[in-house]
């Protein structure tokens, strides 16, 4: 008994040693066939006209939009001019005015704002007639600083349920897909901006549970759009709402817009006390845009005062500014226009790249990036980002999806995305790698990179494989 216990033990030594020496073997035939490759690509400091950001013109001025090289265009509409008669809906207006189909076969997306007072030079109303019959006139007419219009009642039932239908008519007609990328929410207040200037006899604005029935509606209706509010009110911080400021560049005010976003506070317009909530952080899920003061002219902005422009842009963490831009003999301050561009938005890059050629046995290369944003914003949107494998030519030969969210690079943060190629049917022969995030609205490379590329369709070759 003895001995077979011997036998057994010799024997299992003897299978043990062999198993051992087979790993060792596997593991040297492995290392010495793994080959590792560090790319840090070269990063860029250009100016970068990317989706969803930048300066935004009016979307009616065709020539100017043509000619800023925009990938957003501005649009606001009156009610008066969207429902000329009751359930009637003038899309078609809309539609040519304001080129929308050309502007959609681009590529370029709207900033969208819903106006029932525009002051003007002369006496108006910019709601329907029909509404201000329904309603009987139950608002104020005013002559103001501001100009002359309309102040119609908020608190008005007729009112609320005639808007609640207006914007269900138009989120049935745009609110299916992402073409409104943006929406301002406005419908209450001068130029939809939630004030009224009460101090000149006009009403006040409703209160936070009248309000919150003219925002439910663009939830609702919008469900692929970023809403926007003017001030950090409580319920932009509950749906996680953008914010805009259309004083950008007025130190003053946007240092009072700035102090609402850090620590929250009352709203003059109604009293009410913490009617406003601190989002300091909302840049980081949701956009923030405006448009530059008129209080001051584009030589001013842009030149005579560039850095503290630059200063509250950068404080501001914007991603867009418009339909107030400069434009026509104002972009002779092009230094000045080129470094606010370079802050808005979104800058994302690949820092480092790793990849593992594996040995013949293992049919794939493995490729780990390392993502950095060097702009003061995220995207806001989970673009689809794919790896290339590209040939002599140019063609791409191999791609794989990458499992990445891009709203999460942000704020001097990185993260690493892992893909994994198959490649061993590939003939030998050098091979270029490349990355591109996709719009999916084209289905097609959409984002400039900030980082140096031999390619201008939006494909970024940041390393070269070669398969022996």
């Amino acid at each position: 008994m003895a001995d077979d216990k011997v036998f057994s033990y010799r024997k299992n030594r003897k299978m043990l040693i062999l198993i051992a020496f087979l790993i060792l073997v596997g593991i040297l035939y492995f290392s010495l066939n793994t080959h590792i490759t560090v790319i840090e690509p070269n990063k860029i400091d250009e100016v970068l006209a990317n989706p969803m950001t930048g300066f935004v013109p009016r979307a009616d001025f065709c020539d100017a939009v043509i000619g800023s090289g925009a990938t957003l265009v501005y649009l606001d509409v009156t009610w008066r001019e969207f429902e000329p008669q009751k359930g009637v809906y003038d899309f078609e207006r809309i539609e040519v005015d304001n080129h929308l189909d050309e502007w959609r076969d681009q590529g370029k997306r709207v900033v969208f704002r819903f106006l029932c007072d525009l002051p003007g030079d002369d006496s108006h109303v910019d709601i329907p007639d029909w509404l201000y019959e329904e309603t009987g006139g139950d608002g104020d007419w005013y002559d103001t600083s501001y100009g002359k219009g309309y102040s119609p009642n908020y608190n008005n039932e007729i009112f609320i349920e005639r808007h609640r239908e207006a914007i269900k008519a138009l989120g049935a007609y745009y609110g299916g897909d992402d073409f409104f990328c943006y929406i301002e929410l406005g419908s209450l207040g001068h130029w939809g901006e939630w004030h009224v200037k009460y101090s000149d006899g006009i009403t006040r604005l409703p209160l936070e549970d009248v309000r919150e029935q003219y925002i439910t509606p663009y939830i609702e209706y919008f469900p692929n759009a970023m809403i926007m509010m003017r001030r950090p009110f409580n319920p932009a911080a509950e749906y996680n709402f953008g914010l805009y400021n259309d004083m950008t560049g007025l130190e003053e005010d946007t240092q009072e817009w700035l102090d609402w976003i850090n620590f929250g506070g009352d709203y003059n317009q109604t009293g009410e006390v913490n009617a406003l909530t601190a989002m300091p952080d909302a840049w980081k899920t949701a956009p923030i845009g405006g448009e530059f003061t008129s209080d001051l002219t584009m030589e001013q902005l842009l030149q005579d005062n560039i850095d503290k422009t630059a200063e509250l842009i950068a404080k501001s963490h914007m991603t867009f500014i418009g339909p107030k831009i400069p434009a026509g003999d104002e972009l002779i301050y092009k230094d000045g226009v080129d470094t606010v561009l370079s802050l808005l938005g979104y800058r994302l890059r690949i820092e480092r790249a790793v990849i593992t050629q594996y040995p013949p046995l293992i049919n794939e290369m493995k490729v780990k990036l390392r993502w950095v944003n060097d702009g003061y914003a995220p995207i806001y949107k989970d673009w689809p980002v794919y790896l290339y494998i590209l040939n002599a030519e140019g063609d791409v030969i191999r791609e794989v999806h990458v499992d990445i969210d891009l709203r999460t690079v942000v704020d001097n943060t990185f993260v690493v995305s892992a893909a994994e190629i198959p490649v061993n049917d590939l003939p030998k022969g050098v091979y270029d790698i490349g990355i591109a995030i996709f719009d999916p609205s084209t289905a097609e490379p959409a984002v400039k990179l900030a980082m140096e590329n031999s390619r201008d369709d939006k494909i970024y070759i940041f390393g070269q494989w070669e398969k022996k």
